[in-house]
C-alpha cells in the first residue's frame, strides 16, 4: 500500500509537537525539511521559503534531499543557500529575514525555475524512503 505523504507528515508533527528540529529522528527531519521546502518554494519561491519559519532547517534540506536520492534538487538548494554567503542562511528566522531584505529582488528567479522543473520526482523518492523504513 502506498505511503500517504500528508498523513506521514501530520503523524510526525503530532508525535513530536513542538520538539526542536534537531531532536527529531532522522526520518522525521528528512520528511519535514523536504515537505516544507517543497511547499514554500512552490507557493512563493525560495524567497518565501527563507522568509518563513520553514527556512529554519534550510541548512539540512540538501542532506535530506541526498538521503532520498535527489542529488540534483540538493544542488539547487545548496546554490540557493550559498547566496547568503559562506555560512548559508541564518537558522534564526529574524536574522534570515533581515538578510533577505538586504538582498536584491529577483535573486532567486533562476533557482526557482530550476526547482519548478522538478528534475527528480520528490514525492516518489520520499515514498520510497518512507517505505524503506
Amino acid at each position: 500500500m502506498p505511503i500517504d505523504l500528508f498523513e506521514a507528515l501530520e503523524s510526525s508533527r503530532f508525535r513530536y509537537g513542538d520538539a526542536a528540529f534537531e531532536d527529531l529522528p532522522e526520518v522525521d527531519r528528512v520528511l519535514t525539511s523536504i515537505w516544507w521546502l517543497e511547499a514554500d518554494v512552490n507557493n512563493g519561491g525560495f524567497d518565501q521559503y527563507y522568509f518563513n519559519s520553514s527556512g529554519d532547517s534550510a541548512y539540512y534540506a540538501p542532506l535530506a534531499l541526498r538521503t532520498i536520492g535527489a542529488p540534483i534538487m540538493a544542488g539547487i538548494v545548496e546554490k540557493a543557500n550559498s547566496r547568503f554567503g559562506p555560512g548559508g542562511p541564518p537558522p534564526c528566522r529574524e536574522e534570515r529575514q533581515e538578510a533577505l531584505l538586504a538582498m536584491r529582488d529577483g535573486l532567486w528567479d533562476d533557482l526557482d525555475d530550476q526547482f519548478y522543473a522538478y528534475p527528480e520526482d520528490l514525492s516518489a523518492l520520499l515514498e520510497a524512503f518512507l517505505e524503506s523504513r
